[in-house]
């Protein structure tokens, strides 16, 4: 699998502090924690996404299918994924960064919290641009949306 054109020289950090809260890659090592929030969270994330078939049908296989393409992506440098972590190293949510496969200089970037979490959402959308317009990522145009 090639690495994105805008990110084929770039290493991604796959840890980041990221004002109160860490980013982590996703894999498969999180293939429980990450079930339980998706199945835990549904609802609110197909409130926010009702055009998404997702999770309807979620197993625990297909998840594990879902994180290792994740993973896969991530280590080719074509999109990335991270686990939303607190200080002690609670799941909190998933952040995505996809980019664009049109062409153009863009790239998707979503996140989901865990049903109950408590967040300073604005402050998280601050940080997050914040580090989307520092050295390690290139010039794109990053469209922050939260899930």
């Amino acid at each position: 699998m090639r690495p994105h054109p805008a990110f084929a020289k770039r290493k991604i950090p796959s840890e980041h502090d990221l004002g109160p809260v860490r980013l982590k890659a996703l894999c498969v090592d999180d293939l429980e924690r990450d079930f339980e929030a998706v199945m835990e969270s549904a609802a609110d994330i197909k409130a926010a996404n009702p055009t998404m078939s997702r999770p309807d049908g979620l197993t625990l296989d297909k998840n594990l299918i879902d994180l290792a393409w994740h993973q896969k992506e991530f280590e080719s440098r074509r999109s990335f994924a991270w686990v939303i972590e607190d200080g002690e190293g609670a799941y909190l949510g998933c952040l995505y960064v996809y980019p664009s496969i049109t062409g153009e200089d863009a790239a998707n970037v979503h996140w989901w919290w865990r049903t109950g979490v408590a967040t300073d959402d604005p402050a998280f959308r601050t940080d997050l641009a914040e580090w989307l317009s520092g050295a390690d990522w290139p010039p794109l145009d990053y469209r922050l949306q939260k899930a």
